[in-house]
């Protein structure tokens, strides 16, 4: 089994913790169930060799600790029951000693400390905190600076644990250990959390006591440790057990009441099944009246501590389907109330380029015409508006674009040293068109970066940066099958349309030279009414995630020049749409060791199915249909298919 345990149930952290549950639930559904702890009524002491002293300086910070000496140890390896049960739960078997603490930390969930009783200088253990900077060489193989934050267990003369966690690596068991003290202790969880992450510690007994243990299993797990040392390596029991509880934890004390449980399940569970249920789960019923219970929780359920967390535990017993949703709470689903106005998908949009590092700009409506201005009409065929009467000659026009604007404020930006440049501004647009005075919004988006000292490449990353952006704008607003084509634009080099239904909505490029010199800006234009009308008319279709695995194939490939990667993922997406999900440029090459008239692609294939894992077999022959459309219809030549 194979069980995943949130970090608020410590007390399942063991096989007896989850045996302990199961009994309880199984137990309230009517099987025949019986929970027994490993046996310790044969335990006593063989002989009383030694006298040795624990004390505590830092009650708050261990309110519990338990010791026990073992003589005439032989180090060894484990029995084979006990090396398989550890290599059937992932834990590599040391030796015999080390092995069954592990085993018993895992079966019970309390770690022990383990310490070479010959190594123990002055027969006493102090738990307290460091009073001066000390260096602590751990058995991890590293050197530790500790002080006054830290806790540590010591003798009278040196450290031997930080805080029960990790050993100094001279107290480790080795082959002429002969002698061994073993702990067990109850440290508090929050001073053991806040030393492990200071000094990066990783161990199972830190991943233990910062979630909390119980503090009543320390001698039990104590004597469970020693009977089965005393089982595998024939030791004796040389001393009394030790047990340093100056500061009792009290089962915590709750009241249970009837109508609150009903008000928060919403069904009336009846008096005799709650009663089963808390006393299935050791809560001990104290007091009781017509209208609540006074029960006492056990210290190792530290998640318990209030009303609720004991209606949440008698719920879980009970049964989760076993309460009925009413017919009258329906919930309606969040995409249709998310992108109910054109506000709040304007919030949505915005709020995500400025999580990308994206600001907002606002330029004047009003321009002054230009040659530039002129140009961009003529060549989309429409007039600019002019005003009648301006206030100031140098603003005597509408806008036509966003282009111009986003331009000033990127010079304006460049000339005072912001030399990064991530701008969106939206806005109308004004021109008249076949005698007819229209106005559009847009939303401009632009993206830059100077360098003087950089060679501006043909092709930059920038230009992937930008349409990545959108395509993820795109994505979080449910935009997902649109195309693309290469277009044309005064002032845009290697520019794009991105089409959706055939319609323009986003025009991308490079800006051409003449505008900025030695400077890469990339610039985007979308339709935001178009953009608008998609997401409010797009109905919202929940598909679930596939149960099965995602593989994935890549194809290397030559074609001309001429052919765009847009219309390689159109005739793929037409001839096989049933197990390819998604379809990526891993690789784009042109240049050095291939034709001039030719360029290099590789594409990553994703398939997914929802009805079971598909075989190398089927993705074989699903790539070998591609490989054969792509040379018959672009005269493709297939370089490889890698996995």
């Amino acid at each position: 089994m194979d069980v995943e345990i949130t970090p608020n149930r410590s007390d399942a952290m063991s096989h007896y913790g989850i045996a302990r549950d199961l009994y309880a639930v199984l137990t309230f559904r009517g099987y025949r169930t019986h929970l027994s702890k490993p046996i310790i009524s044969n335990y006593q002491k063989d002989i009383n060799k030694y006298r040795f002293q624990i004390s505590i300086e830092e009650k708050n910070k261990c309110r519990r600790f338990s010791g026990l000496i073992l003589s005439k140890i032989e180090i060894n390896s484990s029995p084979n029951w006990l090396n398989n049960q550890l290599e059937s739960i992932g834990i590599k078997p040391i030796n015999n000693i080390i092995d069954i603490t592990n085993f018993v930390m895992n079966e019970l969930g309390q770690p022990i400390q383990v310490f070479d009783m010959d190594q123990i200088e002055g027969k006493s253990l102090i738990i307290k905190n460091v009073k001066n900077k000390i260096y602590f060489n751990s058995e991890d193989n590293r050197k530790r600076i500790l002080n006054e934050k830290d806790f540590i267990i010591s003798d009278k003369i040196k450290p031997l644990s930080i805080a029960g966690i990790i050993n100094e690596t001279n107290l480790n068991v080795n082959i002429k250990t002969k002698n061994i003290f073993l702990g067990c202790a109850y440290f508090n969880p929050v001073d053991i959390r806040s030393i492990g992450i200071r000094h990066m510690i990783k161990t199972d007994a830190r991943f233990r006591f910062e979630r909390g243990v119980d503090p009543n299993l320390t001698v039990y797990a104590l004597q469970r440790t020693a009977l089965l040392i005393k089982e595998v390596t024939k030791c004796n029991i040389s001393s009394d057990i030790m047990d340093i509880y100056p500061n009792p934890i009290d089962p915590s004390t709750i009241k249970l009441r009837y109508q609150k449980i009903h008000d928060l399940i919403g069904k009336k569970i009846s008096e005799k099944n709650i009663k089963k249920i808390l006393l299935l789960l050791e809560i001990v019923i104290l007091d009781e009246n017509k209208k609540s219970l006074l029960v006492l929780v056990p210290p190792y359920r530290i998640d318990v501590q209030r009303e609720v967390d004991l209606i949440e535990e008698i719920l879980r017993i009970y049964g989760l389907t076993q309460i009925k949703i009413s017919k009258k709470i329906q919930i309606s689903p969040l995409p249709n109330f998310f992108y109910k106005t054109k506000e709040k998908i304007q919030k949505t949009i915005f709020n995500q380029l400025v999580n990308y590092g994206f600001q907002e700009i606002i330029n004047p409506p009003i321009i002054n015409k230009n040659k530039d201005s002129l140009l961009l009409n003529s060549f989309f065929k429409r007039e600019e508006i002019r005003i009648l009467n301006p206030v100031n000659k140098s603003y005597n026009s509408m806008r036509s674009s966003l282009l111009f604007g986003m331009i000033n404020s990127i010079k304006h930006n460049y000339n005072r040293g912001n030399q990064k440049i991530k701008f969106f501004e939206i806005g109308k647009i004004y021109y008249k068109s076949n005698n007819q005075f229209l106005e559009k919004t847009c939303l401009s988006i632009a993206l830059s970066e100077k360098d003087q000292n950089k060679i501006i490449e043909p092709k930059s990353s920038l230009f992937f940066d930008l349409k990545g952006i959108i395509e993820q704008i795109f994505q979080r607003i449910g935009i997902f099958h649109y195309t693309q084509i290469n277009s044309i634009h005064p002032f845009l080099r290697e520019s794009i349309f991105i089409k959706y239904k055939n319609k323009n909505l986003v025009e991308l490029g490079k800006l051409k030279e003449n505008l900025f010199k030695k400077q890469e800006v990339f610039y985007a234009e979308i339709n935001w009414e178009y953009l608008i009308s998609i997401i409010q008319k797009k109905k919202v279709i929940f598909i679930p995630f596939s149960k099965y695995p995602t593989s994935k194939r890549d194809l290397s490939f030559l074609v001309d020049k001429t052919i765009s990667f847009e219309k390689i993922y159109q005739l793929i997406k037409e001839k096989e749409k049933n197990l390819i999900k998604k379809i990526k440029i891993y690789d784009l090459y042109e240049g050095k060791d291939l034709p001039k008239e030719k360029k290099s692609y590789t594409i990553s294939f994703f398939f997914e199915s929802q009805e079971g894992t598909l075989t190398d077999l089927m993705m074989d022959e699903v790539m070998k249909k591609i490989e054969k459309f792509l040379k018959n219809e672009l005269g493709a030549k297939i370089r490889g298919i890698s996995q």
